[in-house]
């Protein structure tokens, strides 16, 4: 998971953006492998990642954004209502059999 820990903060962003993004170095690897992990279970949304994870739901949506950014996950084409009543993906492995 090396590849995800990498720095995320924008050019113009300003500097203590930067210095939070390079504090937070190597998390965003160790947060992809666990939110992989939990969608090797089941194919799951991020809220559900979140819950399962204990990660709190914008560093799941984060790496989510990677993950598949990166081929190794897919939408499953399922939704689920959020708490809030809003329709949110369903995320499983690239390749599945869940994969839409």
């Amino acid at each position: 998971m090396s590849t995800f820990a990498r720095t995320h903060a924008r050019a113009d962003d300003i500097d203590t953006s930067h210095a939070a993004a390079t504090a937070a170095e190597g998390m965003s690897g160790k947060h992809a492998a666990i939110v992989l992990a939990a969608i090797k279970g089941a194919p799951l949304s991020s809220q559900q990642i979140a819950a399962a994870t204990g990660l709190e739901y914008l560093q799941v949506v984060r790496r989510v954004s990677d993950l598949r950014n990166a081929g190794l996950i897919a939408d499953s084409g399922r939704r689920l209502h959020t708490r809030s009543g809003r329709m949110a993906a369903v995320w499983c492995l690239s390749g599945s059999e869940d994969a839409g």
